[in-house]
C-alpha cells in the first residue's frame, strides 16, 4: 500500500521511517557496553554517553584561498562574506558549499587600517571606507576596526602541519578548544577522522568572524562562542587540546581573578589560561610571538615551566603569514604537555634568553673582525638549531631592531620535516590514562593462605608457596591442631551461608563446628584462654576464632556465638526484573555502585539506552559531560554546580538538559551585607586593592601582589606615599606608614614597632606609644576598607558575583544509603540509617570522608561496612583500619562480627618487633586482605621509603622554587622572603632525611598494597605543620608532630591511588574542640585540591577569608613564662566554609541522632561566698587594675594569673590560703552532702558516681586538696573508703581497666579525677546515676567528654543527674555560660545552620579586666550589658537584612524603567496589529502554507502538519501566513520540549495546542480572536509593574523602623563599656608585643 506523504509523516515518529536510521535521525543519549560486572578500580568499563555517528563539514583546503594576496582583493573577498553572512541569517539557514567557499575567504581586518579610514587620500579606499561603514552596524563597524592590530589568519598550510603534529604525538580525538578562532580556519581544516572522534568549541572576540564561524560550523555540533577567551568561563583540565594561532600584542587582558597570570601580555596569557583549561596529558599547540620564548624577562616562561613541559618549539620564518595576513612577524608553533603526575621538568633548556653565537648555523646577522649583531634567541633554540627554519638576523619591525628569522626555501617541505622529530605518541586519552594507572592486585589461592595448617597430622606455618614445619612443644602443637579444626569449620560455614538457602544443608555444616568446638573446649579450655591465644597468636586468623566466643571477662567464662545455632549472613540474591526504570536504577546501584546502562536495560527487558532515556527524561539521571559518564541526580545536583553548570553550558545543546536542571538548584546569590569581605580576602582582586590604597591615599601607582604558593601578600608603594599626609598622619604614623599597615594586615599580621635598646645594640625594646598608635591606625585602614569595598555600585556588583561564583557554590549532596544490600553483613546487626548514609557517601562520593559522628553512634561498623563494599565494587583493593592502642582486639572481633566471612590481618605491637617484623610485612604485601587492622603506634613504623620522602620534600622544594621564580621582582619582595623561608624549613628537612642512617631492607608503606586507609580517632593526628606569619594559633600546635606528618604524607601516597580525592575517612567523635581552626587542619588532610581551589591552601589565607584574628599575651604551658598568641576573634561567612567542609564531613551529633541514652536532669548546686572570698574577689580586682594599667609586667602577674586563682578561690578558699577555715556551705561539703545522698538512694542498685575537678588533683607532701577532703567527708558521712577511688592512683593501662572494671561492677561507687584523666576510654557507665562538675573546664569539648561518660549507650539506668557546682559572686556562673554559647555555636555550625554568617570562636582563654571587676564588684551593669549586648545582635542581624531587602529592591528599581519601556513597547505592538488584523471568521477564511493559498479548514489543518514536521529542532521557521500575519514554527533544542505555533505581529502571539489538523487551524484562530484579551492582560502587567515601581520606592524612601532602639543601645553599650573601662587604653599591647620579643 502506498502512503500519502502526510499520512507517513503521521504514522511514523521521527527516526523509526522505514528508510530512516534512528541513531542518525536523533543520536544516542549514551552506548554503552558494560555487563555490570565488578572489576577492580579504578578501570571503568563504560563507555562514554555521546553519540555514535555524527555528520562531518567538508574541509578546508586551500584552494578555496586562492588568489588572496592584494589588499584589494582581500577587502572585497571580506565584503562578499559579510554581505552573504547577512543574506544566510535573514534566511535562516545553512550555506551552501559554494557559499561556504565565499565565507571561508573571509580573512579579517589585519593589515587593513584603511579600510576605515574615510578621510584619506587615496580616493578609491577612501570609497571602500565609506562603503564599508554603509555596510555595517556601528558596532559591528567598531568591531572590525578594533581587530586590525591582531586580526591576521594563519596560512592554512602552517594550519594543516600543526594538525599533523598533533597526530604524530598521539592525539586521535577529544574535547578541542580553540580560543582565538577567527572564521574558523583551524577548526575546517581538521582531518576528517579526528573530526569524528571530537567535541571542539571556538571562541572568537570579535562579531562578524564569530557569526562566520557560527554559520560555517554550528551545524555540525561545533560550539561557537563571541566573547574574549578572558571573559569565558573555562572548566579546568576540561579539554584534551587547545590549539590555535593566539593574538600578538603588548598589552593585557581585563583578568579579574587574581591567577598568578593576570597581568601576562595577551599572547602569553593565552597560553597560561589554556594550561588551566587543558587536563593533565593535554596539549597545547599554539602559534605565538617570537617574545614568549625570547623575552629577555623569564617570569613567564617559568610559570609555563611550572604548568607543563616544552615538547618541541619550531621557529617559523618572517613571511609564513604574508600572503594572506599581510604581516612580516617572525612567529613560533610552541607545543607544551600538561604532565600526567603534576611533576614537570621545571624549564629545563628553554628557560632562559641567550646571546646566539656567532658560530651557529642559525646565525644570520652581520659580522666582522671588528664587530658583529648581538642577536638574542631562547637557549632552546640555541642548543637545538635544527628546529630553526631559517637563519636569525636582526630586523626593522617598524619601532627598531629586533631577531626576525629569513628563509628562502620552501617553509611548507621544511615543516614537514619537523613533523617527522616529533616524539611519537607521547599523548594519550583519558581512558589510555586511566589504564596507565590502574594497579593490579595480588591474589593467593587458598592453599596459599598464611596461618597455620595441619598436613598429614602434622603443623605447617605457610609462608608464601612455602609449607614450614612449625616447631613447638607437643601440648601447643595439639592445641593449634585443635584450632586449626575449629577454623576451618567456622570458615566452611561462614561460606556456605553466603552461597545456600538449603537449612539441611546448612545444619550439617553447623554440626560440624559445634562438634569440632566441643571437642577442643573438652581437651584445652576456652578459645579466650590465654594458653590458646598465645599459641595461635601467629595466624590470622585468630580474630575469627575469639569471634566465636561471647566471653565475659569478669567471670573468664564464654557462650558459644549466634553462628553456632543460627544462620548470621544471609545469600545475596541478584535481582531478575524490575518493573520501572526507577526501580531498576536503585537494583543496579545497589549492585554494582554505580550506573550502569546494560544493567538496567536487562532488568527492564529493553534496550539499555531506552531505559536510560526514560530516566533522563524523568530526571532520574545526568550524563556528566566532564566525564561521559551517567550520574545519578544527586549525585550530579550537588558539589560545586556552577563549575557543572559551566562544563554543561560549554558542552553545548545536548545538555540542555543539565543546564535546566543545574540552574533550578544553583544557590541564592548572596547580597554585600551577607558576605564577610576584609583586607586580605583572597577572593577580592588586587587591582581593588590598589584601587583603594591609591584612592585614600591620593597615590596613583600603589601595586598589590598575591602569591597562593607562598600564601602571602607584597605591597609595592606608590614614591609618593613616604611622605603624604594620609599614609604618615591620617591612615598611618610615621613610624608606621599606612601601606606598610595595609600589607600586614594583608597578611593577617598586627605591627609592633621597636626601638634600639639603650644599652645593647643587638636587642630592641617596644615603643609602646607608637605601637598602640600603629595599631589604632590599622584598625581604622580595616574598617575603611569594608566601608569602601561596597559604595560603589558597580564594583560591588563583580566583587558579589566573584564570592558568589568562587564560594557560594557547593550544593551538598544527600547521601542515602537505604538501597544498601551489603553481601556478607551478618544478620545479626541491624544498622541505623545515618550508618548506611555514611557508608554509601564513603563509597559513592568520590571523594575523603570525615565521620564527624558523635560517641555511640557506631563510627567503628560503619567504617567495617564501607571497607567491604569498597572491596567488593573494586574501588579498594587492601584497605587498612588504623585504630588506638587498646582497641585493636575489640575492632578485630567487631570486624568478624560483622562480616563473618572476613579476610583480615590483625598487627599488634608485638608483631614488629625483631623477626616478627619482616614476616608480618610480608604477610601484608602478598596476602589478599579485607582489612588490614594496626595500631596508632604500630601505624607509625610503618615507615614510607626514603626515596618518595626524598622525592615529596623535592617536590614541595620545587614548587616553591616556581614560585620565587615568578615572583622575583626586587630584594625587597615579601613574597619571596616567605617562599624562602617556606624553602629553608623544607631543606632542613630534607637534610635531616639525607643525614639519616639507612633503615634496614624491609619492605616500605607503598610495597604493602595499601590503597585505602581508615583512621579512627584522627583529631589525635592534628598537630599537623603548617607555613604560617601568625606566630602562634589558639586551638592549633605550634610546633609539628612526626607523626601527623608521617599521617600526612601516607594520606598523600593512599590519595594519588585516586587522583588525589579520596581514599583517606578519617573518624572523630570531636572534629573541632579548641577552636575553629582545628577545621583547616582537617580539610587540610582530606579536601588539599578543594583548598587550592579556593586559593586558601596556606593557613594564613584560609583565615584571611573567614576569620578575624587578635594578638594577645597567654601563659605558656609549662608555667615557664609568657607569649605573644594569635586567636581568632570571631569567624565569618560560615555557611560557605561549612558547605565547603561538608564535601568530606559527615556530621551527626547527639541532637541529630537521638540516640538510645539516658536522659539528663541537670541540676545548679549555689554556694553563698564568704567573707574571706569576697575580701579575696576585691584584691583580684586590685591585681587587674594594676595589669590594666601597665604598673606590673607580664612575667609578675597578668589576667590569666588572675582568672586561675579566681576559680580556684570560688572552688575552695584553702586552694589559696591553706589556713582558711572550712566553710559549711562550701561547695566541697555542698557536694560531699549531695554525692553520700545518691550513694544511699541507690545503694540497692549499686548506683555509681563520677566527679569531676581539674583545679585541684591528689597531693602526697600534705598540701591541701580537694580530693583528699572530699573522701574524708565521705568516710566520716558513712561511706566505705574501698568505694572511693582517685583516677590518678590507676597509672597503667591495665590497672585502669581493673579500676573501670570495678566500677562496673558497684564495687568501686565514688570516682574522682580530671577531665584528662577519665576522657576517651573511660567506659564506667552501666551504673552511673550522678556526674558532679566541681569546677568549670575551659572547653565545650572537655564538658562533651565529661558528661559523655555518664550519657551514653550502655548505661542501665533510665535518667541520670548532672549537678554543676556554683559559687555566687565568682567566676563560675559567667564561665558556664560562656561555655554553653560556645557550645550552642559549635552544635549550630556542625549541624549547618545558614542563617548564622558570623559567630565568635569557641576557644576560651582567661577572662578580661573589664569582666573580672564587674563580677567580683557585684556591678549591675554586668548584667545590663549581657541584656544589652543580646537585644543589639538581635537588632544588628534584622538591620542586616533590612539592608539586604535595600539592595534587592534597589537591584529592581534599576531594573524596572527598562521593564515597563519593553511592557509600553508590547502594548502598542498589539495595538498596531489589531489595527491591521484582517477577518479571516467564516467564509472570509483563507491561509497561505509554504506559498499555497488554503480557503479549506481541513485542508489548511494536514498542511501546517507537514510544514511542522520539517522544521529541525533547535530552529524556527516562518511556514505561512494568516489575517496578513507570519505564522511561525518554534522547536526546542530538547526534543521532549516539542514544537509550538505562533502568529508574528508586533509581538508573537502563542496558539495552543491541538490534536487534529482542524485543531490547529482553529487554534491558530482562536490567537487571533484573543488579541485583544492579550492587550488587556498587557494593560494590567504595566498598571502591576508601576504600582510595583511606586511602592518600592516608597520603601526604599523608608528608614529602617528600629533605627532608633538601634541608635540607643549602640550608645548605651559604649556607655557601659566606658564605666567597666572597656574603652579605657590598653598599654597591654606593648607589653604583650616586649614579653613576646623577650621569649
Amino acid at each position: 500500500m502506498r502512503l500519502k506523504a502526510i499520512a507517513e509523516a503521521c504514522l511514523w515518529l521521527p527516526g523509526f521511517a522505514p528508510d530512516e536510521d534512528p541513531i542518525v535521525t536523533l543520536g544516542t543519549v549514551g552506548e554503552h557496553k558494560e555487563t555490570g560486572a565488578i572489576i577492580p578500580f579504578p578501570q571503568i568499563s563504560e563507555t562514554k554517553a555521546q553519540a555514535a555517528v555524527k555528520a562531518i563539514w567538508p574541509r578546508l583546503d586551500a584552494s578555496v584561498l586562492a588568489g588572496l594576496s592584494g589588499d584589494v582583493t582581500k577587502f572585497e573577498a571580506n565584503v562578499a562574506a559579510i554581505q552573504l553572512l547577512r543574506k544566510l541569517e535573514s534566511e535562516d539557514r545553512q550555506p551552501t558549499d559554494d557559499e561556504r567557499a565565499v565565507l571561508n575567504r573571509y580573512t579579517g581586518w589585519g593589515g587593513l587600517p584603511k579600510a576605515f579610514n574615510t578621510q584619506q587620500a587615496d580616493a578609491n579606499w577612501q570609497a571602500r571606507a565609506e562603503r564599508l561603514a554603509e555596510l555595517l552596524k556601528p558596532a559591528e563597524l567598531k568591531s572590525a576596526e578594533l581587530s586590525t592590530p591582531n586580526a591576521h589568519y594563519t596560512s592554512l598550510e602552517v594550519i594543516e602541519a600543526m594538525w599533523a603534529m598533533v597526530e604524530r604525538l598521539g592525539f586521535k580525538g577529544g574535547r578541542v578548544l580553540e580560543p582565538a578562532a577567527g572564521v574558523g580556519y583551524f577548526v575546517g581544516a581538521m582531518p576528517e577522522h579526528l573530526v569524528r572522534e571530537s567535541v571542539v568549541t571556538a571562541v572568537e572576540l570579535d562579531e562578524l568572524s564569530a557569526r562566520i564561524n557560527k554559520a560555517l560550523y554550528e551545524p555540525f555540533g561545533v560550539h561557537v562562542y563571541n566573547m574574549g577567551f578572558e571573559a569565558m568561563h573555562v572548566p579546568a583540565g576540561f579539554f584534551d587540546l587547545a590549539i590555535s594561532n593566539v593574538p600578538f600584542g603588548n598589552y593585557q587582558v581585563p583578568e579579574h581573578r587574581n591567577v598568578p597570570y593576570a597581568a601576562f601580555s595577551i599572547h602569553n596569557y593565552f597560553f597560561a589560561k589554556a594550561l588551566e583549561a587543558v587536563r593533565p596529558g593535554g596539549l597545547v599547540v599554539f602559534v605565538t610571538s617570537s617574545f614568549t620564548m625570547d623575552a629577555s624577562d623569564h617570569r613567564v616562561r617559568a610559570y609555563l615551566a611550572s604548568q607543563a613541559d616544552l615538547v618541541a618549539a619550531i621557529r617559523l620564518p618572517n613571511t609564513a603569514f604574508k600572503r594572506i595576513a599581510n604581516t612580516e612577524v617572525t612567529t613560533d608553533i610552541v607545543i607544551l604537555q600538561k604532565p600526567l603526575n603534576g611533576k614537570t621538568a621545571k624549564g629545563n633548556g628553554w628557560l632562559e634568553s641567550v646571546f646566539l653565537d656567532e658560530a651557529s648555523p642559525i646565525f644570520g646577522g652581520y659580522k666582522s673582525y671588528y664587530s658583529r649583531d648581538h642577536i638574542r634567541c631562547n637557549q632552546w633554540f640555541a642548543e637545538n638549531p635544527q628546529w630553526v627554519i631559517g637563519k636569525l638576523k636582526l630586523c626593522d619591525n617598524g619601532y627598531g631592531k629586533s631577531t626576525g628569522c629569513v628563509f628562502d626555501g620552501d617553509t611548507i617541505d621544511a615543516l614537514k620535516e619537523r613533523i617527522d622529530w616529533l616524539p611519537e605518541g607521547i599523548y594519550a586519552s583519558r581512558e589510555e590514562d586511566v589504564e596507565r594507572a590502574h594497579v593490579v592486585k595480588l591474589s593467593l589461592t587458598e592453599q596459599h593462605r598464611p596461618g597455620f595448617r595441619v598436613i598429614d597430622g602434622r603443623v605447617y606455618e605457610i609462608n608464601g608457596a612455602e609449607a614450614v614445619l612449625y616447631k613447638a612443644p607437643q601440648k601447643t602443637l595439639d592445641r593449634i591442631a585443635g584450632l586449626v579444626e575449629v577454623r576451618d569449620a567456622a570458615r566452611k560455614l561462614i561460606r556456605v551461608q553466603a552461597d545456600t538457602e538449603d537449612e539441611s544443608l546448612l545444619g550439617r555444616y553447623r554440626v560440624a563446628l559445634n562438634v569440632a568446638y566441643d571437642r577442643f573446649l573438652a581437651k584445652h579450655g576456652f578459645i579466650h584462654a590465654r594458653a590458646n591465644r598465645q599459641a595461635f597468636k601467629g595466624d590470622p586468623d585468630l580474630p575469627l576464632l575469639l569471634s566465636l566466643e561471647r566471653w565475659d571477662e569478669e567471670c573468664e567464662t564464654a557462650e558459644k556465638a549466634d553462628i553456632f545455632h543460627r544462620r548470621t549472613v544471609g545469600v545475596f540474591k541478584r535481582i531478575e526484573r524490575c518493573e520501572t526504570p526507577q526501580e531498576a536504577l536503585i537494583a543496579c546501584i545497589a549492585e554494582t555502585g554505580r550506573v550502569v546502562e546494560g544493567r538496567i536495560g536487562e532488568l527492564l527487558g529493553k534496550p539499555g539506552c531506552e531505559a536510560m532515556k526514560e530516566l533522563e527524561t524523568a530526571g532520574a539521571v545526568f550524563v556528566d559531560p566532564e566525564s561521559g559518564y551517567w550520574e545519578t541526580a544527586d549525585a550530579y545536583l550537588s558539589g560545586n554546580v556552577r563549575h557543572k553548570l559551566t562544563v554543561a553550558r560549554v558542552a553545548g545543546g545536548r545538555f540542555a538538559g543539565n543546564v535546566k536542571a543545574l540552574e533550578a538548584v544553583i544557590p541564592a546569590d548572596l547580597t554585600p551585607h551577607e558576605i564577610g569581605a576584609r583586607i586580605g580576602s583572597t577572593w577580592i582582586p588586587t587591582s581593588d586593592y590598589e584601587a583603594f590604597l591609591n584612592e585614600i591615599l591620593e597615590a596613583e601607582e600603589n601595586r598589590v601582589s598575591f602569591s597562593a604558593t607562598a600564601g602571602a601578600w607584597h605591597v609595592e608603594p606608590d614614591w609618593r606615599t613616604k611622605s603624604s599626609v594620609a599614609a604618615t598622619q591620617t591612615y598611618g604614623t610615621q613610624r608606621a606608614n599606612a601601606v606598610w599597615l595595609f600589607e600586614q594586615a594583608l597578611n593577617q599580621t598586627v605591627p609592633t614597632i621597636y626601638d634600639p635598646h639603650p644599652q645593647d645594640r643587638d636587642k630592641r625594646v617596644v615603643n609602646q606609644v607608637e605601637t598602640i598608635a600603629a595599631r589604632e591606625k590599622q584598625q581604622l585602614l580595616k574598617e575603611k576598607f569594608v566601608e569602601w569595598l561596597w559604595t560603589d555600585e558597580a564594583r560591588s556588583q563583580r566583587l558579589v558575583r566573584l564570592y558568589n561564583d568562587q564560594f557560594n557554590c557547593v550544593v551538598p549532596r544527600r547521601f542515602d544509603g537505604r538501597h544498601l544490600v551489603l553481601p556478607g553483613f551478618s544478620q545479626v546487626y541491624r544498622l541505623h540509617d545515618h550508618q548506611l548514609d555514611a557508608i554509601w557517601r564513603i563509597v559513592a562520593s568520590g571523594r575523603n570522608t570525615l565521620l564527624g559522628h558523635v560517641v555511640g553512634a557506631g563510627k567503628t561498623l560503619t567504617m567495617i561496612c564501607a571497607g567491604m563494599e569498597l572491596r567488593r565494587l573494586g574501588k579498594a583493593g587492601k584497605p587498612m583500619y588504623v585504630v588506638p592502642n587498646h582497641m585493636l582486639e575489640q575492632f578485630a572481633a567487631e570486624f568478624l562480627r560483622a562480616y563473618p566471612g572476613a579476610n583480615i590481618l590483625m598487627a599488634g605491637k608485638d608483631d614488629l618487633q625483631g623477626d616478627k617484623r619482616r614476616a608480618l610485612m610480608s604477610r601484608i604485601a602478598t596476602g589478599d586482605w579485607d582489612g588490614v587492622l594496626i595500631t596508632h603506634a604500630s601505624f607509625e613504623r610503618l615507615k614510607m621509603s626514603d626515596e618518595f620522602m626524598e622525592q615529596y620534600i623535592e617536590d614541595e622544594i620545587a614548587v616553591i622554587e616556581d614560585a620565587i621564580r615568578a615572583e622575583k621582582q626586587d630584594r625587597g619582595n615579601r613574597i619571596v622572603k616567605e617562599l624562602a623561608r617556606a624553602k629553608k624549613a623544607w631543606e632542613a628537612k630534607l637534610a635531616k632525611l639525607s643525614g639519616r642512617e639507612k633503615k634496614d631492607d624491609l619492605l616500605t608503606f607503598e610495597d604493602l598494597g595499601i590503597d585505602w586507609l581508615f583512621i579512627d580517632e584522627a583529631h589525635l593526628f592534628k598537630n599537623l605543620w603548617r607555613f604560617t606569619k601568625m606566630t602562634r594559633v589558639a586551638g592549633l600546635p605550634n610546633s609539628s608532630s612526626e607523626r601527623a606528618f608521617d599521617m600526612f604524607v601516607k594520606t598523600r601516597y593512599v590519595m594519588e591511588r585516586h587522583r588525589g580525592r579520596a581514599g583517606v575517612v578519617f573518624a572523630t567523635g570531636t572534629p573541632v574542640s579548641n577552636s575553629m581552626a582545628e577545621m583547616w587542619v582537617m580539610q587540610r588532610y582530606l579536601q588539599p585540591k578543594t583548598l587550592e581551589a579556593n586559593q586558601v591552601g596556606m593557613f594564613d589565607t584560609w583565615a584571611g577569608n573567614f576569620g578575624e584574628s587578635v594578638t594577645a599575651l597567654e601563659l605558656a604551658p609549662d608555667g615557664s613564662g609568657y607569649r605573644m598568641q594569635t586567636r581568632f576573634a570571631r569567624f565569618v561567612n560560615l555557611p560557605e566554609l561549612m558547605s565547603m567542609f561538608r564535601e568530606v564531613a559527615d556530621i551527626r551529633t547527639a541532637e541529630m541522632l537521638k540516640l538510645p541514652v539516658p536522659n539528663a536532669r541537670k541540676e545548679t548546686v549555689t554556694a553563698k561566698p564568704t567573707s574571706d572570698l569576697k575580701a579575696y574577689v576585691q584584691t583580684l580586682v586590685e591585681r587587674a587594675e594594676k595589669i590594666r594599667n601597665g604598673l606590673v609586667g607580664p612575667s609578675e602577674d597578668n589576667m590569666l594569673a588572675v582568672t586561675n586563682d579566681g576559680r580556684k578561690a570560688a572552688l575552695d578558699m584553702r586552694l589559696i590560703d591553706p589556713f582558711a577555715c572550712d566553710h559549711d556551705g562550701s561547695k566541697v561539703n555542698l557536694c560531699a552532702q549531695t554525692v553520700h545522698g545518691v550513694w544511699v538512694e541507690t545503694a540497692g542498685f549499686k548506683g555509681t558516681q563520677i566527679v569531676f575537678c581539674d583545679l585541684s588533683t591528689p597531693q602526697s607532701d600534705g598540701r591541701f586538696s580537694v580530693y583528699q577532703d572530699l573522701r574524708h567527708k565521705l568516710v566520716e558521712m558513712g561511706v566505705p573508703g574501698a568505694e572511693i577511688a582517685f583516677i590518678h592512683d590507676f597509672d597503667s593501662d591495665s590497672a585502669k581497666e581493673e579500676l573501670f572494671k570495678a566500677v562496673r561492677d558497684g564495687r568501686v561507687r565514688i570516682l574522682l579525677g580530671s577531665t584528662g584523666k577519665m576522657g576517651v576510654g573511660t567506659n564506667v557507665q552501666t551504673r552511673l546515676v550522678a556526674l558532679h562538675h566541681l569546677d568549670a573546664p575551659w572547653r565545650p569539648a572537655d564538658v562533651e567528654q565529661r558528661e559523655g561518660r555518664i550519657i551514653r549507650q550502655g548505661n542501665l539506668n533510665e535518667e541520670v543527674r548532672l549537678y554543676r557546682y556554683v559559687t555566687e559572686g565568682s567566676f563560675d556562673a559567667y564561665i558556664w555560660q560562656t561555655l554553653e554559647t560556645k557550645a550552642r555555636f559549635i552544635a549550630q555550625v556542625m549541624q549547618g545552620d545558614t542563617g548564622m554568617r558570623s559567630a565568635e570562636d569557641v576557644e576560651l582563654a582567661a577572662l578580661s579586666y573589664a569582666e573580672v571587676k564587674a563580677l567580683a564588684s557585684g556591678n549591675p551593669l554586668v548584667l545590663e550589658k549581657a541584656g544589652v549586648d543580646t537585644e543589639l545582635a538581635k537588632l544588628s542581624l534584622l538591620k542586616s537584612q533590612w539592608d539586604q531587602q535595600q539592595w534587592r529592591n534597589k537591584q529592581e528599581l534599576a531594573a524596572l524603567p527598562k521593564r515597563i519601556e519593553t511592557i509600553q513597547q508590547r502594548i502598542a505592538a498589539i495595538e498596531a496589529d489589531i489595527a491591521v488584523r484582517q477577518n479571516v471568521s467564516g467564509n472570509r477564511f483563507a491561509i497561505e502554507i509554504e506559498g499555497k493559498r488554503h480557503t479549506d479548514r481541513t485542508e489548511a489543518g494536514k498542511a501546517i502538519l507537514h510544514a511542522v514536521h520539517g522544521v529541525r529542532y533547535g530552529s524556527e521557521r516562518v511556514i505561512g501566513r494568516l489575517a496578513g500575519f507570519p505564522i511561525v514554527v518554534k522547536a526546542a533544542e530538547i526534543r521532549e520540549f516539542g514544537k509550538r505555533l505562533f502568529i508574528r505581529g508586533g509581538i508573537d502571539y502563542e496558539a495552543g495546542r491541538a490534536e487534529t489538523p482542524i485543531g490547529f487551524v482553529k487554534a491558530l484562530e482562536n490567537t487571533l480572536h484573543q488579541m485583544e484579551l492579550v492587550l488587556e492582560e498587557e494593560r494590567e502587567h504595566l498598571a502591576r509593574t508601576e504600582k510595583r515601581m511606586a511602592d518600592i520606592l516608597i520603601e526604599v524612601a523608608k528608614p529602617f523602623d528600629k533605627a532608633e532602639r538601634l541608635t540607643w543601645l549602640q550608645q548605651r553599650q559604649r556607655e557601659i563599656d566606658a564605666a567597666l573601662d572597656l574603652t579605657k587604653g590598653d598599654l597591654a599591647a606593648a607589653e604583650e608585643a616586649e614579653a613576646s620579643e623577650a621569649a
